[in-house]
């Protein structure tokens, strides 16, 4: 036990510092824990009754319900008449794990108790009661819209995010209404006006595209490089700098080491510093060497489609155009994130840490925003736009660290054995700035599915984007291949 709590305390503390740590204060982790619980079980229940007066969302009734409410006759009962819209009317925990909900269904004013609990993860609709009706009969209300309510705090301007690398695109206010599918693709980009989203293709060819917001005018701008990717703009939207794959090793590399064979032997241990997943077992080492593909960076000139090298050599990958200095270019290489300078035609290193991935320069060029690999998992960190001072931003509580990596029992090459449990720390990743820098929209699982969350660029106050149930239906994915979800730009179209 006393092995396991120092481990724990170790994996809280490894890495760069989080901010609340940086200024020494930290907020009680179960005032927290339960601040969140209240905001997820809420966003279930009115993602849900939300669902039940769309009939376009018919088709994702079940994914908001456990297994024994799955076409149940209570569900059926409350789709006759099929209600239009809702109104809730009290919400409450009634226990520690069950949250209630109280609402009505129009037409017919049916009075309904909806209960979210936990239910290994994900936050899902265990029970549903038919409420009786009210001895008198009220004056009547007014109905309440079933769209989503504007959240407030998140900012100005809209955002464009993909559900995973080469899904679905789609626009949405950053106050969480006006969502509308645009098109599908890889790495979406907002252009500076906010006028065009850039992104590509692999499918049926390797091809760039832009496309304007309002979703028409799709046009294919250049095609064929290998693995087109993360696409940027310049500062005057007149270029774009895209990644390409072009040789390498393109494919991740097993091994299995016998350490007491290789002791017998005399051998040297030598893990590679990019190893990912290493561990022992049975004094069996067992880790992952990631794939080691050669990426270039490739500009194009919109208007003449005039192509030109940047001298990133043969590691150029996630480009992010400086927003005030054309000639600016950040970059990940292959030891950790490049500049490049235009004027000159010539790259440097800016860090030397591999784990810096798909960084983000800020609106007034700053500061730059990164995914960060980190004992096994994915952070969030800034840095400045020389590279120095790096900070962590997220991490993961110690108390749902401690409950996560609870011994347990299971079999390992035929016995029973005690073992840890499996990386329990949550995945922050794909920072995006706010148009003002004052924030950045990111990518997290910690509530056992990935959504979009909001924080102040410092780290602080941490919460769900559009918990107005806005994505109800949407299931976003981020596989850690550096992909970008998610292009912030102002001001708000019209509605």
């Amino acid at each position: 036990v006393l092995i396991i709590a120092v481990m724990l305390i170790s994996l809280g503390a490894a890495g760069r510092p989080s901010q609340a740590q940086a200024d020494g204060a930290a907020a009680s982790p179960t005032a927290t824990l339960a601040s969140l619980d209240t905001i997820l079980a809420q966003g279930t229940a009115q993602s849900f009754l939300i669902t039940l007066t769309r009939p376009d969302l018919a088709g994702m009734l079940d994914f908001y319900l456990m297994d024994q409410l799955k076409g149940s006759q209570i569900i059926t009962e409350l789709q006759q008449p099929p209600p239009t819209s809702f109104e809730i009317t009290s919400s409450a925990w009634v226990s520690a794990e069950t949250y209630r909900v109280k609402a009505t269904l129009q037409p017919g004013r049916r009075d309904i108790a909806v209960y979210i609990s936990n239910y290994n993860g994900p936050w899902l609709v265990e029970n549903i009661d038919r409420l009786p009706a009210p001895a008198t009969t009220p004056a009547p209300t007014p109905a309440v819209a079933t769209g989503p309510v504007p959240v407030s705090g998140n900012g100005p301007g809209f955002l464009v995010f993909q559900t995973q690398s080469g899904g679905d695109i789609y626009f949405i206010n950053a106050d969480g209404t006006g969502l509308r599918h645009l098109t599908h693709g890889i790495d979406p980009q907002l252009s500076p006006d906010g006028s065009k989203v850039a992104f590509t293709r692999w499918q049926p060819r390797y091809e760039l595209f832009t496309i304007n917001i309002d979703g028409s005018g799709e046009q294919s701008i250049a095609q064929d490089w290998r693995e087109m990717k993360s696409p940027t703009w310049s500062a005057d939207g007149t270029r774009l700098v895209f990644s390409f794959q072009s040789g390498g090793r393109l494919e991740d590399e097993y091994k299995r080491i016998n350490l007491i064979k290789l002791y017998q032997q005399g051998g040297h241990l030598d893990i590679p510093p990019n190893a990912r997943n290493v561990k022992i077992e049975n004094n069996i080492l067992t880790y992952t060497i990631p794939m080691d593909a050669h990426w270039f960076l490739k500009q194009i000139t919109l208007a003449t489609g005039q192509y030109f090298d940047p001298a990133t050599g043969e590691y150029g990958y996630a480009p992010s155009w400086h927003p005030t200095n054309p000639n600016l270019l950040i970059y990940q290489s292959r030891d950790g994130l490049g500049l490049y300078d235009a004027q000159t035609n010539i790259a440097r290193p800016l860090t030397n840490d591999f784990r810096d991935r798909a960084p983000v320069i800020s609106p007034d060029g700053s500061r730059i925003a990164e995914s960060y690999w980190q004992d096994g998992h994915w952070e969030v960190h800034t840095l400045n736009i020389d590279g120095s001072q790096p900070q962590r931003l997220t991490d993961t509580p110690i108390t749902v660290l401690a409950a996560k990596t609870k011994l347990h029992t299971a079999f390992v090459d035929g016995q029973e054995r005690v073992v840890a449990g499996e990386n329990p720390a949550w995945n922050n990743a794909a920072p995006a700035w706010s148009p003002d820098g004052s924030q950045l929209a990111f990518i997290t699982d910690r509530t056992g599915r990935w959504e979009i969350w909001i924080m102040n660029a410092d780290g602080s106050n941490q919460r769900p984007m559009f918990p107005n149930g806005a994505l109800a239906g949407l299931t976003l994915n981020y596989a850690g291949v550096d992909e970008r979800m998610t292009s912030w730009r102002a001001p708000s179209l019209p509605r």
